[in-house]
């Protein structure tokens, strides 16, 4: 009997891992030896039936689906609405459009400033009152102060009442009274407690004042040194999963570090010798994340794990290094969100071991501190260590030797710490500025060392005994450093996001300090957000116009290409612009823009090779560059670190405006109605327009609209917040009712449209929109065909904002239709019918596609002469014969006015609106296998039949797949869970079919690789599962509007969190496919193997891959390592990059250069060490450090 391969291998006696390779190998051998059969296998006429085949099919499909926009969609009929609308030519200014928007904003941030101001001056005023007269009262508990001081946000008897939902702070709050926030460490009942509510009791009327000053004020609060908090509006402190108040100190925020610390340097030294092991390993590691959790972006940090190799008691050597924790190991990064994150996690993963060796620690130290990347305002070297100048017997600092009698082991290491002592004096007298040691000693009594080290360098030492309440045992480090920095400014920090779903916010931090004592009593905050001011800025776009937000780093805050801060779900990670206005540094001249946006100036440039990024659906897809001349018009805002700008393409400074119906059409035109259909069974609504509730014969939850209400009558209206000439006012308005009857009003009515600086509500231009889409209404509704009653939506979203859907029901306050993924889809390729892949629908109805088309800008008037002239492509109104005549791509017969209108014309260049239909994936999946049949059945798609060796298992498989590789169908999507979306929601081609994806890319060019770094990536913290259900998952657009009014006590579990991600994904690139238009091969690969044809679906953003003699071999092996290697190597999606902060590098000049480092105090420091006790020396090995 023959013996198995493997117990051969094992008999050559090579090593396991080489044996491990030579088993994969044979087994892929074996299996590609079982399944290789050659392209000769099929017959050549054969091959040239299937071909055809495939041509056929994929005709077929493109008929299914441009026959299913026409009859569906009816984009005919609304493009010809468009045409003959009436417009007219208008001009903006992008200088006077910049200066309109800072005059909106001109105070935006002076008066949260000067709030702020009042606050700490207010408490400044109320200490030193106190301060004086602080023995006279006598409360001794806490609880018995009055109501009217003291209302707790922990205790829920201690709660101002009433407690009310506000729209502005999405949740329940008190306008009239502030709370307490006490911290855990802080003793309830203790006099400095007490003194401290009481004197900031005061504070409430300043609240309340500040308020009627500025309605744009979010949370107003005071944290004191003391780690109490009072804040305003008034609400209950949010709890964790087991019901209990979350803990807040206010002294740990970096609001309240950064306005009493100021920018400063900070390397962390933590001794990871094996002496450190156990419970001593566990403090220094807490420590570090304490010194992290309280830095901000303005200061520059690094982590230094000191230790080196030795040889243990049985002369095996252990190799350890010194070794700087983030992956930019020769600076300083800036302490952001992202290095934060990078260095905890690298500290936590963190194992102690080797000698106690920290003299190659302070060297680095001192390296970093003296690198380029810093503030250069103060310098500190945080030291945590056992201070022990030995680590056992099991770190031996030599090799050990052979005797007669038996092995001897090296000695013991026994270090000597004045050489340290020495090199540190050495390096920090040549270092400014010069660094202060913060010594932190863990558990032991080694005192000498970080003492001295900590003493002579004007810093101080503290032992911890355990890893708790690490705030209080470290007050030596943070009283110092809120006692070092003069100034009373304050300080704007950093964007974050807010834990209470406020979004993107900044605070002002103003520091208190006492008059009497000349010290910090605490610090005053004032939160805003940024989406108001984004909200401002964006509401002035038009055209191709974009604008973006910078701050004077020249870091972005927002920007058309970046993730909205609503998808975010940490604080974000800003990207400089450059990056999204340049490609590798050009055009240069965007330079000069971006460098007089961070000195605060205003004027413009134009750039002739200007980049525009247009996305092209998903975040993951990328965007469509396009280079063309634009001007940038910027300004900085007032009192901030802040500057604007616009992106005006040339075509945007004179365009093409719509005008509303004239009279004789509008008397024809049905009643538009507001998508809040329940707001007219209102009080306000029955009142003002009687009787359309009953009329519209609103449906509830119906089986094809589950949880919604619906009306099959009329489609209705939605107007996107930038709609509005206040976005702000419409996002908080809770006064549902009287937003839909203003609406329906004006939109109804015949008051002449105003400009937004006439007092208008809505933007000049809205009206229009609805009352040309009102038109494809009776079409939508008198539409038949075979699948209508599986198509769960029609709509047309326009660039204005408005979006028009039937059957009418409601929409999202915050949706916005040019932002939506089939918006953008379309834009990109206008001249094609553009498919989703499937994804789950809102309401839980299951598995659906979106089919979407544009709708061009009404064809402009051109003379024949005109049209004659132009050489190359045609512009919009021109003559032409097929759609690659036109600029635009687009070639159809049009009713607009101009020469030739019985012919056909090319559409306008810019896009006006795109309408759009959701139908159910299953009926679109079948109706497309349907049409891939042959004559003989034998080989259509899904059937299985004998291959060409004359072995069962052979099959046909078809895909349809996007231009980005996206799976469109697949067999396998019809037994997917609906609720599982990671099964049919942008499944990569080449994670089904990893063999045909790699040929595609490397061999024939089809497919370019897309790659680029996501900064604001999010990654999941356990392994991804399906939802079982979506119940008491908020759904409905009510739901959602409603969720932060609804949503109970317990926090959302949330199992993701910001990573910094590798995006790769493809581009087809269609012109890969010749002049017959087909790329056919033949593949046998450790996966699968067959014959495939890949064609286009030329009038659609699809491909067909149909493979012929599909086997699947991997699963005749019993493990197939390369067959998963083959369906990743080529996949599309988002990857963890661990090293990402390598990506995020910071060339910043110091702040001390720049001179806007604060005045430092330079105070002196009270440090007391313990001198240690004399040691014999005997069997030790001096270590010179």
């Amino acid at each position: 009997m023959a013996r198995p391969f493997v117990t051969f291998i094992q008999d050559l006696h090579i090593c396991k891992f080489t044996a491990a390779i030579l088993l994969l190998c044979l087994i892929s051998l074996a299996g590609c030896a079982h399944a290789q059969y050659n392209v000769e296998d099929v017959e050549e006429d054969e091959k040239d039936k299937l071909e055809g085949n495939v041509q056929n099919w994929a005709q077929l499909i493109e008929n299914y689906i441009l026959q299913l926009a026409s009859d569906g969609l009816k984009t005919s009929h609304m493009q010809s609405f468009y045409d003959k609308a009436n417009y007219s030519m208008e001009s903006k200014n992008g200088t006077e459009t910049v200066q309109r928007v800072k005059n909106s904003l001109k105070n935006y941030f002076l008066m949260k400033l000067q709030a702020a101001r009042r606050i700490a001056d207010a408490v400044v005023k109320f200490h030193d009152e106190n301060y004086i007269i602080q023995e006279k009262h006598t409360y001794t508990r806490l609880q018995d102060l009055p109501p009217s001081i003291y209302r707790d946000s922990d205790i829920p008897n201690r709660l101002p009442v009433p407690l009310s939902f506000s729209p502005y702070f999405k949740q329940n709050v008190n306008l009239n009274r502030s709370v307490v926030k006490i911290s855990d460490e802080v003793p309830r009942d203790s006099n400095v407690t007490i003194n401290t509510v009481l004197y900031t009791g005061g504070l409430d009327e300043i609240f309340r004042n500040n308020t009627k000053e500025d309605s744009l004020l979010r949370w107003q609060y005071f944290g004191s040194k003391d780690g109490i908090l009072r804040m305003y509006p008034g609400r209950e402190w949010d709890t964790n999963f087991a019901g209990f108040y979350n803990d807040y100190d206010p002294r740990v925020r970096p609001w309240y570090i950064a306005a009493t610390s100021g920018p400063k340097d900070v390397v962390i030294i933590l001794d990871c010798s094996l002496s450190m092991s156990g419970k001593k390993f566990d403090i220094g590691k807490a420590v570090v994340k304490t010194i992290l959790n309280t830095l901000t972006k303005q200061d520059y940090v690094n982590i230094i794990c000191a230790r080196a190799s030795h040889w243990d008691e049985v002369g095996k050597w252990h190799v350890f290094s010194t070794d700087v924790l983030s992956c930019q190991e020769n600076r300083l990064v800036p302490a952001s969100t992202a290095h934060r994150k990078d260095l905890k996690e690298k500290t936590e993963n963190l194992k102690s071991g080797g000698t106690s060796e920290l003299g190659k620690g302070f060297e680095k130290a001192f390296e970093l501190l003296s690198s380029k990347t810093r503030t250069g305002c103060q310098s500190f070297i945080i030291l945590i260590t056992d201070g022990k100048d030995t680590d056992g017997e099991l770190v031996r600092c030599g090799p050990g030797y052979y005797t007669r009698s038996g092995y001897v082991p090296g000695p013991i290491c026994k270090y000597s710490w004045s050489t340290v002592w020495d090199k540190v004096a050495a390096e920090n007298e040549h270092l400014t500025p010069k660094a202060r040691i913060f010594s932190y000693l863990t558990i032991d009594d080694g005192e000498e060392f970080p003492g001295r080290l900590a003493c002579d360098n004007r810093g101080s030492m503290k032992k911890l005994l355990s890893g708790n309440n690490l705030i209080s045992q470290m007050n030596n480090y943070f009283e110092f450093l809120s006692s070092n920095t003069e100034g009373t400014n304050g300080l704007w920090t950093s964007p974050y996001l807010d834990a209470w779903g406020l979004g993107l916010m900044v605070t002002i931090a103003i520091p208190a300090v006492s008059k009497i004592t000349n010290k910090v009593i605490g610090v005053a905050g004032i939160d805003a957000t940024l989406e108001e001011i984004e909200n401002l800025i964006v509401n002035e776009q038009w055209g191709s116009v974009y604008a973006f937000l910078i701050n004077n780093e020249g870091e972005t805050i927002f920007h058309p290409l970046l993730k909205p801060s609503s998808n975010l779900v940490d604080d974000p990670i800003f990207i400089p612009i450059s990056q999204l206005e340049q490609r590798d540094g050009h055009p240069e001249a965007f330079t000069e823009v971006e460098e007089a946006m961070k000195q605060g100036a205003s004027g413009h440039v134009r750039i002739e090779n200007a980049y525009r990024g247009l996305p092209k659906g998903d975040f993951a897809d990328g965007v469509k560059l396009l280079q063309q001349p634009a001007t940038y018009y910027y300004t900085a805002l007032n009192d901030s670190i802040y500057a604007f700008a616009f992106n005006l393409a040339d075509s945007d400074t004179t365009f093409r405006r719509t005008h509303e119906p004239n009279d004789k059409l509008r008397k024809n035109l049905p009643t538009s109605y507001f998508n809040l259909l329940i707001e007219y069974n209102s009080g306000l609504g029955h009142a003002k327009l009687p009787g359309i509730f009953e009329y519209l014969e609103v449906k509830t939850n119906e089986k094809k609209y589950p949880g919604l209400r619906v009306t099959y009558h009329h489609s209705s209206f939605m107007l996107a917040p930038k709609c509005y000439c206040d976005p702000n006012s419409y996002l908080f308005d809770e006064d549902l009712a009287n937003k839909t009857v203003t609406a329906h009003i004006f939109m109804n009515g015949r008051d002449p449209a105003k400009d937004c600086s006439e007092g208008s509500i809505f933007e000049k231009n809205i009206r229009a929109d609805v009352l040309i889409t009102s038109q494809i209404e009776e079409i939508w509704k008198r539409r038949k065909f075979d699948l209508l009653d599986d198509v769960k939506w029609t709509y047309i979203g326009c660039r204005s904002g408005t979006f028009r859907t039937y059957p009418g029901h409601r929409s999202r306050r915050t949706y916005d239709p040019t932002k939506r993924p089939w918006f953008h889809r379309t834009m990109t390729n206008p001249e094609k019918t553009a498919i989703s892949t499937a994804y789950m629908d809102a309401a839980g109805v299951g598995k659906i596609i979106s089919i979407s088309q544009a709708i061009f800008e009404g064809m402009p008037v051109q003379t024949r002469a005109h049209c004659d002239s132009v050489t190359g492509k045609k512009p919009g109104g021109c003559v032409c014969q097929a759609d690659e005549d036109c600029i635009s791509g687009k070639c159809y017969i049009s009713a607009a006015v101009g020469y030739a209108i019985d012919r056909t014309r090319c559409a306008s260049e810019k896009v006006e609106a795109v309408t759009g239909l959701d139908i159910l994936y299953n009926d679109f999946h079948a109706s497309v296998y349907t049409r891939m049949q042959e004559e003989d059945v034998r080989k259509s798609c899904r059937r299985t039949y004998r291959c060409p060796n004359g072995e069962e298992g052979c099959q046909t498989r078809c895909y349809l797949f996007d231009n980005f590789a996206n799976l469109v169908t697949d067999p396998m999507f019809i037994y997917a869970s609906n609720l599982d979306e990671r099964q049919y929601k942008r499944v990569s081609l080449g994670k089904k079919e990893g063999e045909v994806m790699h040929e595609l890319i490397y061999k024939h060019g089809f497919f370019e690789r897309k790659e680029n770094i996501d900064f604001q990536g999010s990654c999941s913290v356990s392994p991804y599962a399906p939802k079982v259900t979506l119940e008491g998952i908020a759904k409905t657009p009510e739901e959602l509007d409603d969720y932060f009014r609804n949503k109970g006590p317990i926090p959302s579990f949330s199992n993701n969190f910001g990573c910094i991600q590798d995006v790769v994904g493809y581009q087809a690139n269609s012109t890969a496919l010749g002049p017959s238009g087909m790329i056919t091969g033949n593949f046998s690969g450790p996966c699968k193997s067959g014959f495939y044809y890949l064609t286009a679906l030329p009038k659609t953003n699809l491909f067909l891959l149909v493979i012929k003699n599909w086997r699947n071999t991997s699963e005749s092996n019993f493990f197939n390592f390369n067959c998963r290697i083959a369906n990743r190597i080529s996949a599309t999606g988002a990857f963890r990059i661990i090293n990402g902060t390598c990506a995020h590098t910071d060339e910043h000049a110091s702040l001390a250069l720049e001179q806007r480092c604060p005045v430092i105090k330079d105070i002196d420091v009270n440090c007391t060490y313990q001198d240690a006790s004399t040691v014999a020396m005997d069997h030790f090995l001096i270590i010179i450090c």
